[in-house]
């Protein structure tokens, strides 16, 4: 009898220690964050805005300039340089060129020729799970609460709509998404971009 129970207790604890094993193997809030704050270092989720090279007659023209320009300007991250694209610009209409300062090198996501340059206007962000949905041995839904930041290119005139054309006017949202356990590694992962 003391034998059965101690085969009993050791089969317990077993199972006990083998299902707390790794965090990896059990989907939990803590991973599941952990996780996405992970891939969106390496895929960030935001909006982009194409800013286009334009060119002015001078300096002082960006102190009239529309108003997201302006604000750009007063803080910093647009100048007025003169041209390098044409000879003897200072005989040109528009000798002077606005370029995006060093300040703004955080926010460029990518840069095409003759000069367009994309940079980050809104980010969101994974700031808390609400709800784990264990649908089967290997799948999961996920409820995840994104926080949307805004950037100093965010246009405080402009609406937030996505690639998709939806609006995101709030400042919070609740995204399912879907966790899927490979079978493999016994790992949870994500296996694609979260797309606002």
């Amino acid at each position: 009898m003391k034998n059965t129970f101690k085969l009993i207790s050791f089969f317990v604890l077993v199972m006990l220690m083998g299902s707390c094993s790794s965090d990896k193997n059990s989907l939990t809030k803590v991973y599941v964050l952990e996780y996405l704050k992970q891939r969106e270092v390496e895929r960030p989720l935001v909006f982009k805005n194409r800013m286009n090279p334009f060119f002015i007659t001078s300096k002082e023209e960006l102190n009239n300039a529309k108003e997201y320009y302006l604000k750009l300007y007063k803080e910093g991250y647009v100048k007025a340089v003169l041209r390098t694209d044409i000879p003897n610009p200072e005989t040109s209409f528009r000798p002077y060129k606005v370029v995006l300062t060093e300040k703004a090198a955080p926010f460029i996501l990518e840069k095409k020729e003759r000069g367009v340059v994309y940079v980050r206007t809104i980010e969101f962000n994974a700031v808390d799970i609400k709800e784990i949905r264990i649908l089967s041995d290997f799948k999961a839904e996920v409820d995840v609460v994104y926080k949307k930041t805004k950037t100093s290119f965010h246009n405080s005139k402009g609406r937030d709509i996505s690639k998709s054309g939806k609006e995101y006017p709030e400042d919070t949202y609740i995204k399912t998404i879907d966790f899927i356990k490979n079978q493999t590694t016994n790992e949870w992962k994500h296996p694609i971009k979260v797309m606002f």
